[in-house]
């Protein structure tokens, strides 16, 4: 059984949807499609996120892709294109990320044409600054959006092309600025729903069931040699001591913090009665 017959087995188990199971691995559902026909993988970050969360090992979903030791030698697979690789990349983007990289994409292609028409008109007038600050205001609303990621400022970059496209046409400073408001608002109600799923939709991970409790030691955890397990949530993790304490075998730890799949512990306090 292939890769991505036993990827569909895992989601099928979980009872999922494509749709349910990309929203959980932040993907778009073209992207597990791909992955379950064969036509493609996820990231390393994907796989440990998985095996963790539904409860499978690396092992269980490649054991058919590996060629056996006895196998014939095949020939070599063609080196991916540079339009395979763009392709994947945009396959495993979240249908957010693809709407902000369109977005700015559309940005780009405005700016270029308005930015030669300011330097061409360049004369020192008004309608020429405000050509200049739309520009301005544009590329720092953008560039607010990418590093937020969270719909904060997306609308006004929209208001701005409205207004900087006025201004180009030489519209007086009122109706630009009439459009940058009336354009924004206009993005705001017609995004509003998509920000208030993604602020309200919150995908539980192994690290918010596991953080503050307790675990039992399986392996003796010390830094130094190092060696550690602990045992939670049906599950053995590999495990450090946060403070540099060993704590031995059979004994219980809280868990503090999770780094990618090893978890950091330390003692847990027994209460006084």
């Amino acid at each position: 059984m292939a890769f991505g017959e036993r990827l569909q087995e895992v989601r099928k188990r979980a009872g999922l949807t494509q749709e349910e199971f990309a929203e959980q691995l932040q993907v778009s559902r073209q992207a597990v499609s791909k992955w379950e026909s064969g036509r493609g993988y996820p990231e390393l970050e994907k796989l440990l996120y998985i095996c963790n969360r539904w409860d499978t090992t690396m092992d269980a979903l490649f054991e058919d892709e590996l060629p056996r030791r006895d196998a014939p030698s095949e020939e070599r697979l063609p080196a991916p294109t540079l339009g395979s690789a763009l392709g994947n990349f945009y396959n495993n983007l979240s249908p957010y990320n693809k709407l902000i990289g369109g977005v700015l994409l559309a940005v780009i292609a405005l700016l270029g044409p308005a930015y030669i028409s300011a330097m061409r008109m360049m004369k020192g007038g008004a309608d020429n600054m405000m050509t200049a600050i739309w520009i301005g205001a544009i590329v720092v609303f953008g560039l607010a959006e990418a590093a937020t990621a969270g719909l904060v400022s997306i609308w006004f970059v929209g208001g701005s092309v409205a207004a900087l496209v006025a201004a180009v046409f030489g519209a007086p400073l009122w109706l630009q600025f009439v459009l940058f408001v009336a354009a924004s608002a206009a993005l705001l109600v017609a995004t509003r729903p998509l920000a208030r799923r993604m602020r309200e939709k919150v995908v539980p991970t192994n690290a918010d069931r596991v953080l503050d409790h307790p675990a039992r030691v399986t392996e003796t955890i010390d830094n130094d040699r190092p060696t550690g397990a602990v045992y939670i949530d049906g599950k053995t993790w590999t495990a450090r001591s946060e403070d540099g304490t060993v704590l031995a075998k059979d004994t219980m730890a809280k868990v503090v913090r999770m780094e990618g799949v090893k978890l950091y512990v330390v003692p847990e306090k027994k209460e006084v009665m």
